[in-house]
């Protein structure tokens, strides 16, 4: 995935909604810049996964989307419109649904959500 480290995070990274839920973090070069990418994270419960399944690039409009969730990219492409719909994408992220599933949860480890400050 690309290195979002080199840009400025313009969004709150706090997920105040409970359940499952998409988040997006918008990025730019330069404070009063214009947004330079966005990256969306899928949610539980107030905690947002440590990586990105899917980003946007507005400058080459590009994405890059990382199917599996494990940190590299599985898919890229470009969009004709400067806009994109995670949700679009969400048929090919593997466990998507299964997020907020309790079962689950209670047997996953909760290494890959992030706690947000409340």
């Amino acid at each position: 995935m690309p290195d979002l480290n080199a840009l400025l995070l313009r969004s709150n990274p706090r997920v105040f909604a409970t359940g499952r839920l998409i988040k997006g973090l918008y990025y730019s070069e330069v404070p009063k810049g214009q947004n330079a990418m966005v990256a969306f994270y899928m949610a539980c419960d107030r905690r947002l996964e440590r990586k990105p399944f899917l980003i946007m690039d507005f400058r080459s409009s590009q994405f890059f989307l990382d199917g599996n969730r494990d940190g590299c990219v599985d898919a890229t492409g470009t969009l004709a419109l400067p806009e994109i719909d995670p949700a679009d994408f969400m048929p090919a992220v593997d466990g998507a649904d299964e997020l907020c599933n309790e079962d689950l949860i209670s047997h996953r480890e909760l290494k890959d959500l992030a706690a947000a400050p409340y």
